[in-house]
């Protein structure tokens, strides 16, 4: 089964969090980890390392906290995936790891892997947090209108 970690789903709430702020602001780990029920610690670990690749800045400080690094539209599902969890793959064969494939000599699949988790990467690089919000925001529309018919 394919699926994204708590980390990303954790780092996607959170980059997505700050989308919403006004220009300039920054936000405190806590404060996300606090309107999201998201354990601190990890949290935190988890801004630290999206800081740590360029994804948001951090400033220091009593008024510090996070801040996306350039603007939502810029940012993509593929590149907060990687950066949390690494390279993308559906199996261990294809890509950077594939010495480690005992059957790569006599494999069947590793091709059509190969194209299908290339197509994945190029789908997920197309996919920005902006469009991530957008998403959210139609959901909570649908929702509402929903709720007052």
């Amino acid at each position: 089964m394919l699926k994204l970690s708590k980390k990303s789903e954790y780092g996607l709430i959170a980059l997505t969090h700050m989308l919403n702020q006004p220009a300039g602001d920054v936000t405190k780990a806590r404060d996300i980890a606090n309107c999201y029920n998201i354990p601190a610690e990890i949290l935190a670990k988890i801004l630290q390392t999206l800081a740590r690749n360029g994804v948001i800045q951090s400033a220091q400080g009593a008024r510090g906290g996070y801040f996306l690094a350039q603007g939502g539209g810029r940012i993509s599902l593929a590149d907060i995936i990687e950066t949390l969890e690494g390279p993308l793959g559906l199996v261990d064969c294809v890509g950077e790891r594939n010495s480690e494939c005992v059957q790569l000599a006599n494999c069947n699949i590793s091709n059509p892997l190969a194209a299908i988790q290339e197509q994945l990467k190029r789908f997920l690089s197309g996919i920005s947090l902006e469009d991530i919000n957008n998403q959210a925001e139609i959901k909570k529309v649908r929702w509402l209108d929903s709720t007052t018919l």
